[in-house]
């Protein structure tokens, strides 16, 4: 008698254990429902609408010069482009000056620039940061360079 309930006591746990092991995978599987304010998903709606559509922002370039005289300009640009042939250059007139900035290579955050500023400087005392209208692809994040 005392043999066949610890049988059934035993097979009363091994039934438990499988049942509770059995069960552990179901635990993770609940239900979070969130309600989200529609005032909310509309001004998110909005601001991605926006972003799309704007295809400039402003970030931080390198201005190498600005001077009066196209002649003096196109001198320098070739001289940058001597040392410099990695980088390509863009000139504007802006009256009375002419600008020569960097072209393809336009920063977020201005920290970022001054690396490369430093080096240019050291030929090109002039050079600068400038805040300016950039494409996004044009602008470089500083994850992947």
């Amino acid at each position: 008698m005392v043999e066949s309930s610890i049988e059934k006591l035993g097979a009363w746990i091994k039934g438990c254990s499988c049942l509770f092991i059995l069960s552990i995978p179901l635990l993770g599987f609940s239900q979070h429902i969130i309600q989200e304010n529609p005032a909310v998903e509309r001004m998110l709606q909005v601001y991605t609408q926006k972003n799309k559509a704007q295809e400039t922002v402003k970030a931080w370039r390198i201005q190498v010069a600005a001077m009066t005289e196209r002649r003096s300009m196109e001198n320098e640009k070739v001289r940058f482009e001597n040392l410099y042939p990695y980088y390509r250059l863009e000139w504007t007139y802006d009256n009375p000056y002419y600008l020569l900035k960097l072209r393809g290579r336009a920063y977020r955050e201005k920290l970022d620039a001054l690396h490369l500023l430093h080096q240019i400087k050291d030929r090109f005392p002039s050079a600068i940061l400038v805040l300016d209208d950039v494409k996004r692809h044009d602008l470089l994040e500083t994850s992947n360079r």
